[in-house]
């Protein structure tokens, strides 16, 4: 088949292909750019808004396997925020509803609302006061129904309150 029969696709195409959900691969960057050298003479914008298109996929698959070792009780704002924009530039649109980026937000903000993720191992040293433990009581049983869960975020506090006074009392 000669170039003259080979129907080139636009740059509007191109997008269209990937808005609405096409990968593109380095092996198309390359067809891409040997069709456009053999139509023109040299390579140019087709290939370029390709190479851009690919990358944005590849960027953005690379976050989803960082996010996908990722603990759920980690996932933050920020992460939200960097896997919304990359998947705008991976299909050259912002995403809708029951997309990746979505499900990630609802999960960050979750995390934010339970006060998660948990606190670094170097931040510094905190103590959990009985209100503290009290607050978050409240903010599981608002959560849960009215119930507090066995072993839950507000048991644990509780018993950190617990022991702490009981040191302070002891010492």
């Amino acid at each position: 088949m000669s170039s003259s029969d080979t129907e080139f696709p636009s740059i509007a195409d191109l997008k269209h292909a990937v808005e609405s959900g096409q990968r593109i691969t380095p092996e198309d960057v390359s067809v891409i750019g040997q069709l456009e050298r053999e139509l023109s003479g040299s390579t140019g914008p087709m290939q370029e808004t390709a190479q851009a298109l690919v990358a944005g996929q590849m960027d953005f698959d690379a976050k989803l396997d960082e996010l996908a070792v990722k603990p759920r009780s980690h996932i933050t704002m920020q992460d939200a925020q960097e896997i919304e924009d990359m998947e705008t530039r991976a299909f050259n649109k912002a995403p809708g509803p029951g997309s990746i980026a979505n499900q990630v937000r609802s999960i960050a903000d979750r995390n934010e609302v339970m006060g998660l993720p948990p606190v670094s191992a170097d931040a510094p040293i905190a103590f959990v006061t009985k209100d503290d433990a009290r607050e978050a009581q409240h903010a599981e049983a608002t959560i849960y129904g009215g119930q507090n869960p066995k072993g839950g975020m507000a048991a644990h506090m509780q018993s950190a309150a617990d022991k702490l006074e009981r040191a302070r009392r002891d010492g």
